[in-house]
């Protein structure tokens, strides 16, 4: 399956994807509104729910857009590279669950290495417990999507530090 057949088949099949799949592809987070499904031998997220799409979508582009001067992006019209993307979402999410929680913003050390495996047993070391419940509660506090400090937030994005990449010895 050629790439172009592959995300007509996906957007098919996917009509309401999850706007935080990578953080969940990558085991960083669980969301009670995900569900999983499986294309062409690949792991993609979908949502139960349009109107938690719909506070999804609103927030990712408030996060991404309030990241644009610290991640050296001059405009952002919808996902970003892949690794400033992953940035957005995980140190995002996770410096909202911790700005909510009243804790350390800077805080970079989100998951040890040994705790970065694909499997179901990562889960339980997800720092994210629930995107969707963050949301939420993040609403509850301020209000609005509009409201929450974002220039706090940025701070985690900044220091979120995706864990580097165990290169194969040239022989």
């Amino acid at each position: 399956m050629d790439e172009d057949q592959y995300r007509a088949t996906y957007k098919e099949m996917n009509p309401t994807r999850c706007y935080f799949e990578k953080l969940l592809l990558l085991r960083y987070g669980n969301c009670e509104q995900a569900k999983k499904l499986f294309l062409a031998e690949r792991e993609a997220f979908a949502c139960n729910s349009e109107n938690a799409q719909q506070q999804c979508l609103q927030l990712i582009e408030r996060l991404r857009s309030n990241a644009r001067f610290s991640l050296q992006v001059t405009q952002v019209n919808g996902p970003l590279p892949h690794a400033k993307e992953i940035k957005v979402q995980v140190g995002g999410l996770f410096g909202l669950q911790q700005l909510l929680s009243n804790q350390n913003l800077t805080q970079t050390d989100i998951l040890h290495d040994d705790d970065i495996k694909f499997g179901e047993q990562s889960q339980n070391h997800a720092p994210i417990e629930n995107v969707f419940a963050i949301i939420n509660r993040a609403i509850r506090e301020y209000n609005d999507l509009d409201s929450i400090p974002y220039n706090e937030i940025v701070k985690a994005i900044i220091n979120f530090k995706l864990p580097e990449r165990k290169r194969r010895k040239k022989k």
